[in-house]
């Protein structure tokens, strides 16, 4: 799941990585000739190497308390390809696994017009506001399942947690401000 940016003559790959304080893009540049690997995150380099005489292997990064690995394999005479891995799985792979364990809400709050990014992680049921953990939301017991309860600022949050009725579905997470609900990315 790469796609060319033209950057530099030796940009080989572009990679979104979703994580709990937004995504972040990921660009590998690679002299085939001279060995070169750089690495820029969001758009500022993280890891230069200049000159390597081993034109394959990985390059480790972190992003925050996330581990990234960019592999490099010969791909013919000549040639190589790339991919990404996070965590531990190859991008495709953790794009799946976060679809399945997380739910993702951007909203923008009415008393200073701030976007912000919350995320629950359903495995753990930790709330995540801009990447950081909300230590202070108070939870309840509601019919059919929970409601949590945190501030934005001034702003009310609610996320509840229901059993949809519908084995298919099973439990449902519904995010409302100030009463109102929202949409998940």
């Amino acid at each position: 799941m790469s796609e060319i940016k033209v950057h530099s003559e030796d940009t080989v790959a572009v990679w979104k990585i979703p994580l709990a304080d937004g995504v972040h893009e990921v660009e590998f540049e690679h002299g085939t000739a001279t060995g070169k690997r750089v690495i820029r995150l969001d758009g500022k380099v993280i890891k230069r190497k200049e000159w390597m005489f081993r034109l394959v292997g990985d390059e480790i990064f972190n992003i925050g308390h996330t581990q990234c690995i960019i592999r490099v394999e010969p791909d013919g005479l000549f040639m190589y390809t790339y991919s990404l891995w996070v965590d531990g799985k190859i991008l495709s792979d953790y794009y799946e696994y976060i679809s399945k364990t997380r739910s993702t809400w951007l909203i923008t709050t009415e008393d200073d017009g701030t976007e912000h990014r919350i995320i629950l992680d359903r495995e753990t049921m930790d709330i995540f506001l801009d990447g950081t953990k909300i230590t202070d939301a108070m939870s309840e017991f509601i019919e059919n399942g929970t409601q949590t309860h945190f501030f934005i600022g001034e702003t009310l949050a609610t996320i509840k947690t229901e059993h949809s009725g519908d084995k298919k579905i099973g439990v449902m997470h519904n995010l409302f401000i100030n009463g109102e609900l929202v949409k998940s990315l």
